[in-house]
């Protein structure tokens, strides 16, 4: 995982809506996604991850028992990266980081 300080996130203060993004992955991510400014590219690149993240998380709980394990630690990998960017530091995922930061 690469770690970015953002230094606009931490003249701002704190904003809530990069943990809402990660809460319930795919369905937060769209709706922040929709109603965030173009502009805010920071804010668009987390729901964009979270929504990728979500989609990941619903492919591999349909796989019995392992599939369960692997999805709820995608889960909690979405809170820790929900957190450290309510924090100020962006984390990109593997794989789906770099999409996010493509079309964000």
């Amino acid at each position: 995982m690469a770690v970015k300080e953002s230094r606009k996130n931490l003249k701002k203060g704190k904003d809530k809506k990069f943990v809402i993004a990660y809460l319930l992955t795919w369905l937060t991510g769209v709706l922040i996604f929709m109603v965030s400014k173009p502009s805010d590219k920071r804010l668009r690149f987390h729901a964009l991850q979270a929504t990728m993240l979500g989609i990941a998380i619903t492919v591999l709980s349909f796989i019995p028992v392992i599939g369960w394990v692997l999805a709820f630690l995608l889960w909690l990998a979405g809170m820790v990266t929900g957190a450290m960017a309510y924090n100020g530091n962006d984390v990109s995922l593997p794989i789906i980081g770099g999409y996010s930061e493509k079309y964000a």
